[in-house]
């Protein structure tokens, strides 16, 4: 496990310029809208914001189909919304190489670090509702988390972190020498979050450096369980996707065995993806879905009210605020693309990861972009039934 860690962190200090690693997910903020037509309302104007019902979007599938072959990844999932319609909800591939299992509309995958905006909606809706400040200390007397975890006293930084801190991965936490949350797999969130404060000072002083940090969003889901008195995952179902109409989504299992109904098989060179504590990634990477769960979040995420939005005006934290920004992510096993902007939104599923994960990501989003930009007319039918 140690050698997987090891491996992670190298290569996030190898893109640290442009990516930083979890499951080393890039998020890109981009605040605006599109320019052009009303945004509450479907176009009705010619080139490339034609409604056709004529129009199909069978080139993205055939098209797609190759880019899979190019990097050898075994099954994927895509969705696109178009003005608050599910326009597209294609499966690709198989879901399990040796029982020739294919990918179907029903098959749900590990989303690595697209668990971090579900996590960031929770934590926005905790601070709109006046139960959390941005402002409040994580460790120490009166704190969020008090000294329960560690020996006391604690450093001094490590008492002036604060909410808004973890939030924007300023917390001065390091993934020197490896990411602590690819520790020994047999450890408790309680046993890692000890460790860090025991054995680990912080590398920056809170709020002075930005570094990735999935230890940071780790903190956020207890302090979401101490807060509301559930578990980060009861919570999150319950007062976050319920009200989305996202049923599918659970926190993942460590093992094969432990794989829920119509989960893929996750396939890898780079590391195993069944010998990794993923169920401990909980709130910053151990999500699984399917793209039509992440395509509702997505259309009660992007600040457009055709469809009204989970958060209120003003209400989302950090990137949350903007009408268009993505996230990626990555493990063995996993590669995932969500790209929320209006009018059209797009997620990408696929069951392989790789050391390669950021040449994929960029071929993966390059090859999104050019179909969504370069097209001349859209299906205005919605694919799915049932929303």
């Amino acid at each position: 496990m140690k050698k997987i860690a090891c491996l992670l962190v190298f290569i996030a200090c190898c893109y640290s310029c442009s990516t930083t690693g979890d499951d080393f997910t890039l998020i890109s903020q981009n605040p605006g809208s599109p320019s052009g037509n009303n945004p509450n309302e479907e176009p009705n104007t010619t080139g490339s914001s034609q409604n056709n019902t004529e129009a199909n979007l069978d080139d993205i599938t055939s098209d797609f189909e190759s880019l899979m072959t190019i990097y050898d990844i075994p099954g994927a999932q895509i969705a696109i919304t178009r003005f608050n319609k599910i326009i597209y909800l294609e499966s690709f591939g198989k879901a399990d190489l040796q029982n020739n299992i294919a990918v179907n509309k029903n098959s749900v995958f590990r989303i690595a670090s697209i668990s971090k905006p579900i996590t960031l909606t929770a934590i926005s809706k905790l601070v709109a509702e006046g139960k959390l400040q941005l402002d409040d200390f994580i460790f120490g007397e009166e704190s969020l988390l008090g000294t329960t975890y560690g020996n006391l006293p604690y450093e001094e930084q490590e008492e002036s972190i604060t909410l808004y801190h973890l939030v924007e991965h300023l917390g001065g936490f390091s993934n020197d020498p490896y990411d602590i949350m690819f520790d020994d797999i047999a450890l408790t969130h309680s046993d890692l979050i000890t460790k860090v404060l025991d054995e680990r000072s912080l590398k920056y002083s809170p709020g002075s450096q930005y570094e990735y940090s999935n230890f940071g969003y780790s903190l956020l889901g207890r302090i979401i369980e101490k807060v509301t008195g559930m578990s980060y995952e009861e919570y999150v179902k319950e007062k976050i996707l319920a009200p989305m109409n996202i049923s599918g989504m659970n926190i993942s299992g460590n093992t094969k065995s432990e794989a829920y109904e119509n989960e893929v098989t996750y396939y890898s060179n780079w590391g195993d993806p069944y010998s990794m504590n993923v169920s401990r990634m909980d709130s910053h990477g151990g999500w699984i879905a399917s793209t039509k769960d992440l395509a509702l979040f997505a259309m009660h995420s992007d600040l457009q009210a055709s469809i009204p939005d989970f958060l209120g005006p003003d209400e989302g934290l950090s990137y949350l605020q903007s009408s268009n920004w993505n996230h990626n992510g990555a493990l063995p096993g996993s590669l995932t693309v969500l790209q929320v902007s209006y009018p059209v939104s797009f997620v990408v599923l696929t069951n392989k990861g790789e050391s390669n994960f950021q040449e994929v990501i960029q071929a993966i989003r390059t090859f999104m972009k050019d179909k969504i930009e370069n097209r001349q007319a859209w299906p205005n039918n919605d694919v799915v039934d049932d929303l």
